[in-house]
């Protein structure tokens, strides 16, 4: 793990590796004493190095149960954004994993990756309804609306008729969402 020490208001960075074996109980272990950026990071490039661990860490995200099951999730966004190519082959466990969470953290990760990854063959009408209900339900967070959104969008280039059902979905939210929402909502209605 790295480590972060102040000394006369300079940063330095301290580095001491801990090891992590392929044993699923250490990396466990690493997830549930992931408390910051750096600690995701090493997480990730441990699986970036050790691809064979995806299929476990997804199984980690699954877990309600798992009380850092979010944890895992933000280390995933980590190997994506390390080695993209990685997650190639895992989108329809995305998918499932997007709609059947009840984790907004999970939903926020997952919609992103989901968001730069080819699905349009692979979503089906069940996610295209979950995607809908994220974006319209009011208690959604911003993020995963926004998500939702993106998503929706992309899908409509396979099927166009989504395009004038999104519209107006987008703007009947308009009025009653951030100005996040706002901005990709725009970019997104000049596209449709």
């Amino acid at each position: 793990m790295f480590y972060l020490r102040s000394d006369n208001s300079d940063l330095f960075l301290c580095f001491k590796m801990i090891s992590m074996d392929k044993d699923t109980t250490q990396l466990t272990n690493q997830i549930e004493n992931c408390n910051s950026k750096v600690d995701a990071l090493i997480c990730a490039e441990y699986i970036v190095k050790n691809p064979e661990l995806l299929d476990f860490l997804f199984e980690i995200i699954k877990k309600e149960e798992h009380k850092k099951n979010w944890r895992a999730a933000w280390i995933l966004d980590h190997v994506y954004a390390s080695k993209p190519q990685l997650l190639n082959g895992y989108e329809n466990r995305m998918i499932q994993l997007f709609m059947q969470t009840k984790s907004s953290s999970i939903q926020r990760i997952i919609g992103k990756l989901l968001s730069f990854s080819h699905i349009k063959d692979k979503a089906d009408g069940d996610f295209l309804n979950k995607c809908f209900e994220l974006l319209i339900a009011a208690q959604t967070p911003v993020a995963v609306k926004v998500h939702a959104m993106q998503l929706i969008f992309n899908i409509s280039d396979k099927y166009p008729e989504l395009k004038p059902e999104l519209k107006i979905v987008i703007e009947e939210n308009i009025p009653h969402n951030s100005v996040g929402f706002k901005s990709r909502a725009n970019k997104i209605l000049k596209k449709l």
